[in-house]
């Protein structure tokens, strides 16, 4: 059976899903439009990004053993629009406590912004374009956007949790440990 983990990178205009599928070294990206003008606002708008995660996610658990998740967490000191990804924010672990209930203790993890610049670049302040790049040098995989990018980078996190070989760069290790210890 496939061994497959989920990188979530959401946004207030919409929300990239990366599944890798570690057992074929492979990668898909899928990119939400979770824009008010496409999709309305308030509860409507809520309600349809958790049955389009919910959906996705569902499709997701059938094509193999999904191990790990991991989204990215909120950007602490953001000030705009810090209300309504709360509310995305929601939805989405919503969705996935309906997919993967016996996930939620140990296997899904918020990871901070900035420990997933730390895992790809080895510097927690890395700029976009260097996320992007390193993903591409590190790993051969050309995200379409910063989004998924960022999402690509939480799914290789994720599988790094699930993988019983330690990742050769010792950033990264740093940055499973402090993973593992929050989730702790």
């Amino acid at each position: 059976m496939p061994r497959i983990s989920l990188g979530i990178d959401q946004s207030y205009t919409g929300c990239a899903v990366v599944t890798y599928n570690a057992t074929k070294d492979s990668a898909d990206a899928r990119v939400f439009d979770f824009t008010p003008k496409r999709i309305g606002t308030g509860i409507k708008r809520l309600e349809r990004v958790y049955e389009d995660l919910a959906h996705h996610f569902l499709n997701t658990a059938m094509l193999g053993q999904v191990t790990h998740i991991c989204y990215e967490g909120y950007a602490y000191g953001a000030r705009f629009r810090r209300e309504e990804l709360g509310e995305l924010g929601a939805a989405l672990k919503m969705a996935l406590a309906l997919v993967f209930p016996h996930h939620i203790e140990r296997r899904i993890h918020a990871v901070a912004p900035a420990t997933v610049k730390k895992y790809v670049t080895g510097s927690g302040r890395a700029d976009k374009d260097k996320i992007m790049l390193a993903v591409y040098k590190r790993w051969g995989f050309e995200p379409a956007s910063n989004d998924v990018a960022d999402a690509y980078a939480l799914a290789r996190i994720a599988e790094a949790l699930a993988s019983p070989e330690p990742p050769e760069l010792q950033f990264q290790r740093e940055v499973l440990d402090t993973i593992r210890k929050t989730a702790t």
